[in-house]
């Protein structure tokens, strides 16, 4: 089982992670289908055309909009989308002509990509917490986004095991950290029974 242990900065953060976490559980459940958005509803009959034509923008808008960047907007605050920016703009600037990452690729990765079933998130104490999750599968699309995700919440990931070591996480940025391994406590936690 992988996992990953966390430092809590902000409750009221760790709640809002909760939700995201909720998301995420949900959409790996089989035969999970996202429901089918309706879009805004409006009374054309005795509307002025002021009226209409603030509706037809309203109608245009959601139409232009992409499923996946409305879910991105009622799921994530804006204080953790100001982060994520901030984290791919640093990481563009290293990719250079590689390619440009956007902030709907890491909620793509957190739906999709991160091929992991999401087992339990727990508050181990007022101040840290645990997620744990399982997968049948490597790759499963890496911790590191991940990882930024929740430091993203101010859940500042402490130590993760990866599926091969138990490692200790020191963060030198906001955006990057340096791992330990420990090899002793993977040996105890791989052979636990």
């Amino acid at each position: 089982m992988l996992y990953i242990k966390f430092n809590i900065q902000d409750s009221s953060k760790y709640q809002d992670f909760e939700t995201l976490y909720e998301h995420m559980v949900k959409v790996r459940q089989p035969g999970f289908k996202f429901e089918d958005e309706e879009g805004p509803e409006f009374d054309w009959d005795g509307m002025t055309q002021a009226e209409v034509d603030k509706a037809v923008a309203k109608l245009s808008d959601f139409l232009d909009q992409a499923p996946e960047e409305r879910r991105y907007i009622a799921l994530i605050p804006a204080y953790v989308n100001e982060f994520l920016q901030s984290y791919l703009q640093k990481d563009n600037e290293k990719l250079g002509a590689l390619g440009i990452q956007e902030v709907l690729s890491i909620f793509n990765y957190l739906e999709f990509d991160f091929e992991v079933d999401m087992d339990k998130l727990e508050r181990i104490n007022e101040h840290s917490g645990i997620v744990e999750c399982s997968t049948g599968n490597y790759p499963f699309g890496g911790l590191e986004r991940f990882l930024i995700t929740l430091r993203a919440y101010s859940l500042t990931p402490t130590e993760c095991f990866d599926g091969f070591n138990i490692c200790e996480i020191e963060w030198t940025s906001n955006f990057e950290y340096n791992t330990t391994e420990l090899p002793e406590r993977t040996k105890t936690y791989l052979n636990r029974g």
